[in-house]
């Protein structure tokens, strides 16, 4: 990186500056946060349909727990997919 020499002429100071290098420019210019991934956003949509703990979804999806008739019938609408055919 290149070294510039600032002066400030209020204070009559110098002050050596480091420029940035393109390297560095290039990493500020990337986006500050990426896109939720897909599944993550299917599991929070998932959660907040149902009033859950993301880690409840997730539970769900891994068959270590079967969610209530309420919740099952909720995602079975808004799937559009049979309830007999989503945790059986």
């Amino acid at each position: 990186a290149k070294i510039i020499k600032y002066v400030c002429a209020t204070h009559n100071l110098s002050v050596k500056i480091m420029a940035k290098n393109r390297f560095r420019e290039h990493y500020d210019a990337l986006p500050p946060k990426a896109p939720k991934a897909p599944k993550s956003a299917f599991v929070d949509e998932i959660a907040d349909l149902c009033k859950v703990h993301p880690a409840t979804v997730r539970c769900w999806i891994y068959g270590t727990q079967k969610p209530d008739a309420l919740r099952r019938s909720l995602i079975a609408k808004h799937l559009n997919i049979p309830e007999n055919e989503l945790f059986d």
